[in-house]
């Protein structure tokens, strides 16, 4: 497990590409996570603040993108970004746009997927909800691929 995110800083700095032998692997491309998503759901974790309403319209663009991109390749992505923007466009006082409500989200998202994709999106590296991604999967077992190496 990652302990801190000074250590998930330096891993991302020294990380290897392509290197499989641990559960988190950097230098992923889309093309890399269909063979290692297991034919499993892909959680695609991309930065986010809460208050989703905040969340500027690039940062779902992106998450939308990386999305597509998977699923173009057969892959079954879900993202809680591109799931909580459009589910605010219709009601901005659902739950999920408060902490309690967004953790709530992202965990039952996270138990069903098999695997977690982290594009190469701008602030992927200090972004505090991915690393609460990562540290879910080191503890839970589930692979985590990570298209960048290094830190953006």
């Amino acid at each position: 497990m990652i302990s801190t995110f000074d250590n998930w800083a330096a891993l991302s700095r020294s990380a290897t590409a392509l290197d499989w032998s641990g559960p988190i692997v950097f230098g992923v491309e889309p093309a890399d996570v269909v063979g290692h998503a297991g034919g499993k759901l892909v959680f695609v974790s991309s930065p986010v603040r809460l208050r989703l309403c905040g969340v500027p319209e690039a940062v779902t663009l992106f998450a939308a993108r990386a999305c597509a991109e998977l699923s173009r390749m057969g892959v079954l992505p879900i993202s809680p970004v591109i799931l909580g923007a459009a589910m605010l466009e219709v009601d901005m006082h659902l739950k999920i746009n408060e902490p309690v409500g967004w953790a709530k989200q992202v965990a039952g998202l996270r138990n069903a997927a098999g695997a977690i994709w982290v594009p190469a999106c701008p602030g992927w590296a200090s972004c505090p909800q991915i690393w609460a991604d990562v540290q879910w999967a080191a503890s839970h077992g589930v692979p985590v691929m990570v298209e960048a190496k290094g830190v953006m």
